[in-house]
């Protein structure tokens, strides 16, 4: 049996919740942020148009990290501490440390893109870049530890309807105008047999067109923004 097969067993099956979503989630947020500081500094300096698509690509998945933790410390930490207190109490602090560190970079990066967004300026795209770095650094070691530690005690604890709650309220952080490249997103790098248990949830019609329309928007997104249909996947994976 191999260890991704041990993980995943871990995370859904009898008895347990399945919060294989999260790892769609962070796959996007690994890649999309991981390749950001290349699409920063591929933009030439004076180039108003292409610092302002970067920007707002950037923005994005700021915003988007930003609510996917609030959801975190507003709907799961608080009924996780208090149903198994003793095993978290060694991942607390951690994991506190951890966001606070994300949180602080998050902070940056939104300066420092406001900054590069009025400037257009190649030293300040530099520092955006920089800044991202260091973001995707610290967020890639949260996520590793989240998904080895936290994701298992989510699946034995957390409720279906609590799962569904706090997935809800993570799709609801897309803008509407992004849904169907949101979902080309998830695709791309999804576990199929999990982005194939949300497309149940939909109406037929909608089961049907969502899967080449996402993944047509998904190709021409990525061509705009990383200059290829098909960026590397597994971007920001600890070994």
């Amino acid at each position: 049996m191999t260890n991704r097969t041990t993980d995943e067993q871990r995370l859904h099956g009898p008895g347990l919740t399945d919060v294989r979503m999260m790892k769609v989630a962070h796959s996007n947020f690994r890649r999309e942020l991981g390749l950001s500081p290349a699409a920063v500094r591929r933009t030439a300096a004076g180039d108003r148009r292409r610092t302002a698509a970067v920007a707002d690509h950037v923005e994005l998945f700021l915003s988007l990290l930003h609510h996917h933790h609030t959801n975190e410390d507003d709907l799961l930490w608080e009924a996780l501490l208090e149903r198994v207190p003793h095993e978290l109490a060694p991942l607390v602090h951690v994991m506190q440390s951890q966001h606070e560190q994300v949180a602080e970079q998050l902070d940056l990066a939104h300066q420092a893109v406001d900054t590069w967004r009025r400037t257009a300026s190649g030293t300040d795209g530099e520092h955006v870049a920089t800044v991202l770095d260091n973001l995707c650094t610290a967020l890639f070691e949260h996520l590793h530890a989240e998904e080895t530690h936290l994701l298992p005690i989510m699946a034995r604890q957390l409720t279906a309807a609590e799962w569904e709650e706090f997935t809800e309220q993570g799709m609801s952080s897309i803008p509407k105008r992004k849904m169907v490249l949101g979902f080309g997103m998830m695709l791309y790098e999804g576990d199929p047999e999990v982005i194939d248990l949300e497309l149940r949830k939909l109406p037929a019609p909608v089961r049907r067109l969502l899967p080449p329309l996402g993944r047509r928007a998904f190709r021409r997104y990525a061509r705009r923004m990383h200059g290829t249909a098909t960026p590397p996947r597994g971007v920001g994976l600890i070994a």
